[in-house]
């Protein structure tokens, strides 16, 4: 019997429920989501992984459209993501499915300040346990006051999201686009930081 005996390729459509990561050696491989009633799990692309842990968190209603391949010998379906495309961005009636073709890291985040602007930047802020222990909750807080007291919360949108890697350095943030990391981050960091957000949507002009 041939190796393709075995494995039969297809393609796959489906929507769901994003759970949250499997980690493998250290690495988030692999996405849980629910679909219907049934719990399973997507292999994410290498160069999916790290735009996925920063823009996907558990409850999350996804499309993931990908390759599917069944191994008949063990009987394992083994799913492989090709997009992955969050539906609650999507409006359904102006825009056909078969249209949108962003890949995850173009998908526009939600506006939590008001939903018919479109933000400029995205605060992505650690609610993972240890962030939380050292004042993350409070920090989302404190962060948005602080926009709203500069007038940049229209520009701007908070995103509470997991683990950012710096455990260590909690409670942690990290500014799109520019990727720019803020760790220990305390009431007294947020001047400087708002700093930082307003010369985003707001660049000096020469």
């Amino acid at each position: 019997m041939t190796h393709s005996d075995h494995h039969s390729p297809m393609g796959f459509n489906f929507e769901g429920q994003f759970l949250g990561f499997v980690n493998h050696d250290g690495k988030l491989k692999y996405a849980r989501l629910r679909v219907l009633s049934e719990e399973m799990q997507v292999k994410l692309p290498k160069a999916m992984r790290q735009a996925s842990a920063l823009s996907l968190h558990p409850g999350d209603s996804i499309r993931v459209t990908g390759i599917g391949k069944f191994d008949r010998q063990t009987h394992e379906l083994k799913l492989k993501a090709m997009q992955i495309q969050s539906l609650s961005e999507i409006d359904r009636s102006t825009i056909a499915p078969a249209a949108v073709t962003h890949t995850l890291p173009a998908i526009p985040p939600p506006s939590t300040c008001q939903p018919n602007l479109k933000p400029q930047v995205k605060i992505l802020v650690c609610q993972k346990s240890g962030c939380l222990k050292r004042g993350g909750k409070e920090l989302c807080q404190a962060l948005d006051q602080t926009l709203r007291d500069r007038a940049l919360n229209q520009s701007v949108t908070i995103k509470r999201t997991g683990c950012l890697k710096r455990c260590s350095s909690a409670p942690n943030l990290v500014i799109m686009p520019g990727n720019q990391r803020y760790t220990e981050v305390r009431s007294k960091s947020l001047p400087r930081i708002a700093d930082a957000i307003a010369r985003l949507v707001d660049p000096p002009q020469y």
